[in-house]
């Protein structure tokens, strides 16, 4: 059991491990936005990698049709589609557990990302897991803390881990707050991840993770 546990969180890991970001010319990318930790593997993700993408404009939330992500947005929020992992003895397969032999145990990511703007994109877009800044991003400074509501389907969630940069920083409290102290100027990663209970047939966890970007320029 231990050992089944183990290579869960390992899986786990790997995914919080790199950082998927949007960056100012709308292009979403993965692999490490630090390029000191960078290992060469950074990739443009592709249309057909991408479930949904929602634009906040002027209060008003809308889905873009052609799933393209644009500039003029407040905020932008982009669901990955749906993918499964199983490890087994001959290596871990992007695959169902129900698909594979000799499975010993699987996941399924569900990944996101938000980028916010300017101070007008602080309204939620009720999807899944979500981070969203309770203070204005303009009035953020390197030192500062960024005041962050955790929500899962729009509701407030405790227990969930955040990360920021390379390490952990806590869980939510009960009522899904979190502070992270912004350590630099320029483009922020933070991260979110969330595990339920799989189904037992196509997974044994699902995972839920986030991504928040926000610009600190001052």
């Amino acid at each position: 059991m231990i050992k089944k546990t183990t290579i869960l969180i390992t899986l786990a890991y790997s995914l919080m491990a790199h950082d998927m970001w949007i960056d100012n010319s709308s292009t979403l990318l993965y692999g490490h936005i630090d390029k000191k930790s960078s290992h060469g593997d950074e990739r443009e993700i592709k249309k057909d990698e991408i479930s949904k993408v929602s634009c906040l404009k002027e209060g008003r939330i809308f889905d873009v049709s052609n799933k393209i992500i644009q500039n003029g947005c407040d905020a932008l929020f982009v669901s990955l589609k749906k993918v499964y992992y199983t490890k087994t003895p001959y290596g871990t397969l992007k695959e169902s557990k129900d698909k594979v032999k000799m499975p010993i145990k699987s996941f399924q990511s569900i990944e996101s990302i938000k980028r916010i703007y300017n101070d007008k994109g602080d309204k939620l877009f009720k999807n899944g897991l979500e981070l969203t800044l309770l203070n204005k991003p303009s009035e953020i400074e390197e030192g500062d803390k960024a005041r962050l509501l955790v929500c899962f389907n729009a509701k407030p969630q405790k227990g969930v881990t955040v990360a920021y940069g390379d390490r952990v920083i806590g869980v939510s409290d009960e009522e899904g707050h979190v502070n992270v102290r912004i350590r630099a100027l320029g483009l922020q990663n933070i991260k979110a991840s969330y595990t339920l209970k799989g189904d037992g047939v196509k997974c044994d966890k699902i995972i839920h993770s986030t991504t928040l970007n926000i610009e600190i320029k001052k």
